[in-house]
């Protein structure tokens, strides 16, 4: 039976660097590892197109706050129907970067209403035919300090030439984001785990005793 894992937290503490090493290391194993994000995903040239029009600062005078995060729920149907359902019965692992946790905590952090954001994504996930909101086996949240990942973030990556519009809201609401985020993990099989003052091997060992995976596939 597939496990399907999302790893989550805010900007820069870490989340894409722990869910490559999960990936290599789990392929490793022996393991078929699907390797897929959310807001757009590789698999789906579609999301990709519907991110940059989300989350880049160019469009920011026309966005408003229910356009962005009716974006973001049509760019989780795509994934959930294209690319997550047919995985199923195909991978042992699926893995992602990001997912409902994120929806919910950015998306009330920009403004918009927890219930009927709650209501689209769990219509969402029932057209997709998988198992409702609590839809992960797990989400490894990674938590820590707010200021050093959002200034990480910022200086390490430059996705948008106009720059990436949640980013450039501040450390304000990203400390918004992330206290939502701790406040709706108990909606998930949430395992938390606190980065700072870890390297990124110190951590990765916390995320695999987490999901306690022990020797080679099939051994």
């Amino acid at each position: 039976m597939t496990k399907y894992l999302c790893i989550e937290g805010v900007e820069g503490v870490g989340k894409t660097t722990q869910t490559q090493k999960l990936v290599d290391h789990l392929r490793s194993l022996g393991y078929k590892v699907l390797q897929t994000k959310e807001p757009g995903t590789s698999h789906s040239p579609l999301t990709m197109e519907l991110r940059n029009i989300m989350l880049n600062s160019k469009y920011e005078l026309e966005m408003t706050t229910s356009a962005r995060e009716l974006i973001s729920q049509a760019i989780r149907s795509i994934h959930l129907e294209k690319v997550i359902k047919p995985a199923y019965d195909k991978y042992d692992f699926i893995i992602q970067d990001r997912g409902l946790l994120s929806g919910f905590a950015y998306g009330e952090a920009c403004g918009n209403d927890l219930h009927w954001m709650g209501g689209i994504g769990e219509h969402i996930v029932y057209q997709s035919q998988l198992s409702g909101l609590n839809l992960y086996d797990m989400v490894i949240l990674l938590t820590g300090s707010v200021e050093a990942g959002l200034d990480k973030a910022i200086s390490s990556k430059q996705e948008f030439e106009a720059g990436d519009a949640i980013e450039m809201k501040g450390l304000s609401f990203m400390n918004n984001v992330n206290a939502n985020m701790v406040a709706y993990s108990s909606r998930f099989n949430t395992t938390s785990i606190n980065v700072d003052g870890k390297n990124v091997d110190e951590v990765f060992a916390d995320i695999l005793n987490a999901i306690n995976i022990r020797g080679n596939h099939g051994s």
